[in-house]
């Protein structure tokens, strides 16, 4: 069972498992990652974040490169998501009981990592943690 787990993650990473090698890279996608080669951005990806005013970062478990674009609002005192551009959260939240009453925080940008809860109507609607 442990070889079946083993090679239906090295596919979905990107890679191929031989008996005689280990994994290696699909060689029909330029972009295929592995855990040792996080997902990089084309040229053409990165002149277009860049366009929007966004920034490369590297996020996640699997550190792909990601177009990071930061919201106005970004921090400001929120009780609702329609207060924001992106969602009004609370940091830290996970484990905090739906529906008890708090004020958030505007996200601070398009692409949320972390653990938090969404804030509507002043209350906390569920925890997520996001990797």
């Amino acid at each position: 069972m442990k070889g079946i787990f083993l090679i239906a993650s090295l596919v979905l990473a990107g890679c191929v498992a031989t008996e005689e090698r280990g994994p290696e890279m699909v060689q029909d996608d330029p972009r295929a990652v592995s855990p040792a080669y996080p997902q990089a951005m084309t040229a053409a990806e990165r002149e277009a974040c860049m366009a929007k005013g966004g920034m490369i970062e590297r996020r996640g478990r699997m550190q792909t490169e990601l177009c990071v674009v930061p919201y106005a609002d970004a921090g400001k005192a929120c009780t609702d998501g329609d207060q924001c551009e992106g969602k009004c959260i609370a940091e830290g939240a996970v484990g905090t009981p739906p529906g008890e009453t708090t004020a958030g925080i505007c996200q601070r940008d398009d692409h949320l990592f972390g653990c938090f809860g969404e804030v509507e109507n002043g209350r906390i609607e569920n925890g997520i943690c996001v990797d």
